[in-house]
C-alpha cells in the first residue's frame, strides 16, 4: 500500500492537532486570562472593525475603544463597586438571621397544610418537596457565594485579560492570515465559511444577549430600588447574568428576588414578582427582537432541550453554555453534510 504525501500531511496535521489539544487540557487552570483575553478581543474587534471604516488607523481605534471603556467602567464603578461590596458585606452578617426566617416561613407553610386535613400521603410528598426547597436555596446561596470568591481570587487574571485583547485586536488580521497559512489551500474557503456562519450565531448569542443582559440587569436594579428591596443591585446583577439561559434564566433569576420579598411581606414580593414580569415582557416584545433576531438559527423546542441537557452535564455552566454550543455544532454538522454531498 502506497502512502502519499497528501495522506501523510494530513496525519501530521492531526497529530500536531491532538497533541496541542492535549497539552492545553493539562494547563486548562492556567488558561483562564487568555481565554477571558480572547472573549474580550471577540466582542471588541466589531466596534474597533467599524472605527477603521470611518478612518481611523487600528491601532488608534483600539485606544480610542479603551479608553471609552475604561472611562466607563471607573466612573461607574466609582460609585456601584463600593456598593456592591457593602451589600456583600451586609448580605453575609444577616445571612443567618434571613436563614432563620426562611425556617420560619417554611415552618408556618408546614402547620397550615398539616391542619388542612390533607392525606397522610400527600402531607409527607409536600414535606419532602419543602425541605428540597430548602436544601436547594442553601446550595444555590452557596454557589452564588463561591461564584464571587473564585472570581475575587482571579483578580489578577482579570486584569490581564484586557492587556491580551489589546495585543489580539492588534494584530487580529495577521493572526488570521497565520492561521489560514497552517491550512492547506483547498479548505481555506471551506473552513472560512464555517467560521462566517459561527460568527453570525455567535453574534446573536454572545453579543446579543450579553446587550440584553445588561439591559435586564439595570432595569431589575432600578426597579428593586425603587421598591426599597435590600440588595437590589446585587439582585440585578445575578438577574441580568441568569438572563443568558433562554426561557428559563427569567425564572431562574426571579426566584432569589422573589424569595428575598417574601421574608418582609407578601405584598413586597408580589410586587417584584410583577417587576420582573414587566421588565421581560419588554425584553420579550422590544429588546430581544431588535438586538437577537433569529440569528441563532435553534427552533424553540430545541433551545429548551439543549438547555436542559446543558443543565444535566454542567449544572448552571452548562445551562449557560448549551445553546451556543449547540448552535456551533449545528454549523458544523450542516458543513459536513454539504461536504458529503
Amino acid at each position: 500500500m502506497i502512502i502519499s504525501k497528501q495522506q501523510v500531511r494530513l496525519s501530521i496535521i492531526l497529530l500536531v492537532a491532538l497533541a496541542a489539544v492535549y497539552f492545553l487540557w493539562l494547563v486548562r487552570s492556567g488558561l483562564y486570562p487568555f481565554i477571558i483575553g480572547l472573549f474580550l478581543a471577540y466582542l471588541l474587534n466589531p466596534a474597533v472593525c467599524y472605527l477603521e471604516t470611518k478612518g481611523f488607523k487600528r491601532l488608534w481605534a483600539i485606544l480610542l475603544l479603551y479608553i471609552l471603556l475604561f472611562s466607563i467602567l471607573l466612573g461607574g464603578g466609582s460609585q456601584l463597586i463600593p456598593l456592591l461590596v457593602r451589600e456583600l458585606e451586609d448580605f453575609g452578617a444577616e445571612l443567618p438571621q434571613m436563614a432563620a426566617k426562611v425556617a420560619e416561613l417554611i415552618q408556618m407553610i408546614q402547620n397550615q397544610y398539616q391542619n388542612a386535613g390533607l392525606p397522610f400521603s400527600m402531607r409527607t410528598a409536600l414535606d419532602q418537596a419543602v425541605l428540597r426547597m430548602e436544601t436547594e436555596t442553601q446550595m444555590f446561596v452557596s454557589a452564588v457565594a463561591q461564584g464571587i470568591v473564585n472570581m475575587l481570587s482571579h483578580a489578577i487574571g482579570l486584569v490581564v485579560s484586557p492587556v491580551l485583547a489589546f495585543y489580539l485586536l492588534h494584530d487580529w488580521y495577521l493572526i488570521k492570515e497565520e492561521l489560514l497559512s497552517l491550512l492547506p489551500g483547498r479548505w481555506r474557503t471551506e473552513i472560512l465559511s464555517i467560521f462566517k456562519d459561527i460568527n453570525k450565531v455567535l453574534n446573536g448569542v454572545i453579543r446579543g444577549q450579553i446587550i440584553i443582559a445588561v439591559f435586564v440587569g439595570m432595569l431589575i436594579s432600578t426597579g428593586l430600588y425603587f421598591l426599597n428591596l435590600k440588595y437590589a443591585l446585587l439582585i440585578g446583577i445575578l438577574a441580568g447574568v441568569l438572563d443568558v439561559i433562554p426561557y428559563f434564566g427569567a425564572i431562574i433569576g426571579a426566584a432569589p428576588a422573589v424569595a428575598m420579598a417574601l421574608l418582609f411581606s407578601p405584598v413586597l414580593a408580589l410586587k417584584v414578582a410583577l417587576l420582573f414580569f414587566v421588565v421581560h415582557q419588554l425584553e420579550g416584545a422590544v429588546i430581544q427582537p431588535k438586538i437577537m433576531g433569529e440569528s441563532v438559527g435553534l427552533h424553540p423546542l430545541s433551545v429548551i432541550f439543549f438547555v436542559f441537557i446543558g443543565g444535566e452535564v454542567g449544572g448552571l455552566a452548562g445551562m449557560l453554555l448549551g445553546v451556543p454550543l449547540a448552535a456551533i455544532g449545528k454549523v458544523f454538522i450542516r458543513h459536513f453534510i454539504k461536504l458529503l454531498v
